[in-house]
């Protein structure tokens, strides 16, 4: 059963953001989905139980190391700035600062437009992500205080047309479209999005403090759209591997 959203319902909620000065900050941590043995996994453990074994090693050391991560969403009214809080580069962060992913290493700016400004192969982008189609599910769960409503959709996530399956849950109590890694436009803010086998989760949440929020929208970049990133990140792989006789 998938419960739609009205459009008297959807504009009660827009109203209610816009009619005030809504802000706030939250932070959240990231984490492993909890891991069931996958086929490959499977074939791996059975034909090479030794390589099955740093394998899953690693994917430990990865694990605890991105627990040490914090990422920071601001917002105010119909406008949010997501990021990476700054760590500290030092030689006991240095595999913290190797394994952080492409997802991780951008900023994400929410209004009219899904916006990514993202350094990548030696050059500053912005990325105009498209709109997402949600689907509100019957499941619903407890977040700290908050009463949390599920919802799916899918992206593309190659320029081979692969699709993803994102989760996120959701609290109305919040009443701002915003989330982690600029997932928006559901009734209510996001407080943990299941992602690329990653969860990213609210730590803390600080709500119309007396301190002013500054969200600039990034300018520098060349403009491309997911699709064009996708074929041109696509592009260089290939390039890269002849390269390497791959």
């Amino acid at each position: 059963m998938k419960i739609y959203l009205t459009s008297a319902f959807l504009f009660l909620f827009i109203t209610s953001v816009t009619s005030q000065d809504f802000k706030g900050t939250v932070i959240y941590g990231k984490k492993p989905k909890t891991q069931i043995l996958s086929k490959t996994d499977s074939i791996r453990l059975k034909e090479n139980p030794e390589k099955h074994r740093r394998f899953q090693k690693m994917r430990e050391i990865i694990s605890t190391e991105e627990k040490k991560l914090n990422f920071e969403l601001n917002f105010k009214n119909t406008e949010s700035y997501f990021y990476l809080k700054p760590i500290l580069e030092s030689e006991s962060n240095e595999s913290l600062i190797n394994i952080i992913s492409v997802y991780d290493k951008g900023v994400y700016y929410n209004k009219d437009k899904r916006i990514l400004q993202l350094n990548a192969f030696g050059e500053l982008f912005l990325i105009t992500k498209p709109k997402l189609n949600w689907k509100i599910q019957k499941d619903t769960k407890k977040i700290g205080e908050y009463n949390c409503f599920k919802a799916t959709t899918e992206v593309i996530v190659n320029s081979k047309g692969r699709k993803q399956l994102i989760t996120a849950w959701f609290t109305p109590k919040i009443p701002v479209s915003f989330g982690p890694l600029g997932y928006d436009g559901l009734p209510g803010l996001i407080l943990e999005l299941e992602v690329y086998k990653k969860i990213y989760y609210a730590k803390k949440i600080t709500l119309n403090f007396k301190e002013v929020i500054k969200i600039e929208k990034p300018i520098k970049g060349i403009k491309v759209t997911e699709k064009e990133y996708q074929e041109m990140a696509s592009s260089t792989m290939q390039n890269f591997k002849k390269s390497k006789g791959l």
